[in-house]
């Protein structure tokens, strides 16, 4: 079976026009910035600095670094214990060093991670937002299981080639006194929610990162 290329997929996209195409970004994504930040190993090198003995053993047994996949199978062996009655502390313990090794992999992105936006070279923030147009454009959605800024920073940055809404807005704070010819007074931070109904740009893991974020500073 042919592998498609991006310019395949262009073609595809100009040949079914009024056909939604839609973008998953994951870790590649990321890693096309800088390998060095996003790879699995950096990570993976960062949070075995901690020495903490409960990670240092799950790595130890299962020989990956795909943390989504351990935290997996942390999960399918609490369930085992609990399922064939087996001790509650093991099992406390298990989801105890989960918890420890989410918390780690979002101190680790969050360390690792570029400090802000302009950090990520213009040609290339600009070459990102027009990749994504071309799916935006067609009417479909992009979605990122990734946990950094790098995709909404780009975004954000160049609203004017590409137009997208993430489903967060700013709550109207007078809406009674807008019938009385009063200039609307909109609220200072952002929600979730007010413009869901036009959402097109999914961050299914932001929320996780962002919480993180606000907790350290």
């Amino acid at each position: 079976m042919k592998l498609e290329t991006f310019d395949d997929v262009l073609g595809s996209i100009k040949k079914h026009k009024g056909r939604n195409f839609h973008l998953l970004l994951g870790n590649g994504f990321s890693m096309a910035y800088d390998s060095k930040i996003f790879s699995y190993n950096a990570l993976h090198d960062f949070i075995t600095k901690l020495d903490d003995e409960d990670l240092s053993k799950i790595f130890d047994i299962i020989e990956t670094r795909n943390f989504e996949l351990i935290m997996q199978q942390l999960d399918n062996l609490s369930a085992l214990i609990g399922a064939f009655g087996g001790d509650p502390k093991l099992k406390k313990r298990i989801k105890a060093a989960r918890t420890k090794l989410k918390e780690s992999l979002l101190d680790a992105v969050k360390a690792l991670h570029p400090e802000h936006v302009f950090k990520v070279p213009e040609e290339q923030s600009e070459a990102c937002s027009n990749f994504m147009k071309v799916f935006l454009d067609s009417g479909g959605n992009i979605y990122s299981t990734n946990y950094d800024l790098l995709l909404y920073w780009v975004l954000i940055r160049n609203s004017n080639i590409v137009k997208h809404v993430d489903g967060c807005g700013r709550e109207l704070e007078n809406p009674d006194e807008l019938a009385q010819g009063e200039e609307a007074i909109w609220s200072s931070e952002l929600t979730w929610g007010n413009n869901r109904a036009t959402q097109n740009t999914l961050f299914t893991r932001r929320i996780a990162f962002f919480r993180q974020w606000r907790r350290n500073h």
